[in-house]
């Protein structure tokens, strides 16, 4: 009777162990396996267009939740914090909302302007560091949009609300605030750096505000309003951003006649491109715009929620993005700019997100047979 026992007891204690082996199995697949809908290939194997196409653009990161960025600080969260997901005051202070404008530094820093939380967030992910630039009694800040730096690393800001542009030092301290007197309601922005001078892309007053940064006068202006249903060239419908070329032509988001115009230094028609519509070279909504270091134009459309990349003449050569809020999708994609490495930053309003790309560069013989 006992050696029953010992036996009947020696069959339950495997029984009970080969079944928990088997769940522990079954566990430790569904950890390896991929849920249902997730996106394959890997984030980090986003690239566009897909072979047998050669690779001309490869998504790099994305930035929303900047407190990840940081490195960890003395406060730390509860548990109750951590099981229920609350976050701190700190990182709530670090989320971005809706970011429009984009920019660097020549020190890898990222700029950008959120809208909503009236601030300019400073990323710095080498150092994994991020602040927050804010208005002051000196220089306000409500609706911060436009952003671009010059040669010795000052930042400038447009505010939409206030009418305005504020130029900060390399350290966040306010140098000058200029052009209330001239502009409407400013957008992007953009930097000569030979020429010394910057752009403002005015939304309200349908033109180009041109200022000298070396004492932050009004020189003038480029373009008039359109008129009419067939805008002339050189006129503008409520122009957004604006780009330069590596000789200083001015490439513009001509964002309500839907069509990029360019223009010379000196304010002269040079050419444009785009018409409304949704096919490829077509725009609806043309917000952000940026060139990369072999000329190629790109274009943000936030209806289309995506970049197109153009020829230096016009020619559409590749969408990039979808709507949707995967890596390689856009939620209202709004600021769009390109670094000295060929990177590109977009902002997306609805998301509150950063995504970085890296533009690849062909050999001269594949670029000729490309046609790109």
């Amino acid at each position: 009777m006992k050696i029953y026992r010992v036996l009947k007891w020696i069959v339950e204690f495997s029984f009970l162990c080969a079944l928990l082996a088997g769940v522990q199995t079954r566990a430790g697949a569904n950890k390896e396996a991929p849920k249902s809908g997730q996106a394959s290939p890997r984030a980090t194997e986003l690239i566009w267009p897909l072979p047998p196409d050669p690779p001309r653009v490869r998504w790099l990161a994305e930035y929303k939740d900047l407190a990840k960025v940081k490195k960890p600080g003395a406060k730390r969260r509860s548990w109750l914090d951590k099981v229920t997901g609350t976050k701190t005051l700190d990182e709530r202070r670090m989320e971005l909302r809706k970011p429009y404008g984009i920019a660097t530094d020549s020190k890898g820093r990222i700029f950008a302007a959120d809208t909503e939380l009236r601030t300019v967030f400073i990323i710095d992910p080498p150092a994994k560091l991020v602040e927050r630039l804010e208005g002051t009694s000196q220089a306000p800040m409500i609706t911060p949009v436009g952003l671009a730096t010059d040669s010795e690393d000052r930042l400038f800001v447009s505010d939409a609300q206030l009418h305005s542009i504020t130029c900060f030092n390399s350290a966040g301290e306010v140098i000058a605030r200029f052009g209330t007197a001239s502009l409407g309601r400013p957008g992007g922005i953009a930097i000569d750096r030979q020429r010394k001078r910057l752009y403002a892309a005015d939304a309200k007053e349908s033109r180009i505000a041109v200022f000298d940064i070396r004492n932050f006068d009004f020189i003038g202006y480029f373009g008039t309003p359109s008129k009419g249903a067939h805008p002339e060239n050189g006129t503008f419908s409520g122009p957004t951003n604006v780009a330069l070329d590596r000789q200083g032509n001015l490439y513009i988001a001509d964002t309500l006649n839907c069509r990029v115009q360019i223009l010379s230094p000196s304010g002269k028609f040079l050419r444009v491109f785009g018409t409304q519509g949704d096919r490829p070279g077509e725009f609806i909504r043309p917000k952000g715009i940026a060139l990369d270091s072999e000329g190629h134009v790109y274009v943000a459309d936030a209806e289309f929620n995506n970049f197109q990349v153009f020829s230096r003449e016009g020619q559409p050569l590749l969408a990039v993005g979808v709507l949707g809020t995967a890596p390689g999708e856009f939620g209202l994609i709004a600021g769009l700019h390109i670094d000295s490495h060929d990177r590109i930053y977009t902002t997306e309003m609805y998301l509150g997100r950063i995504q970085v790309f890296q533009y690849i560069a062909q050999p001269a013989s594949v670029e000729k047979k490309g046609g790109g």
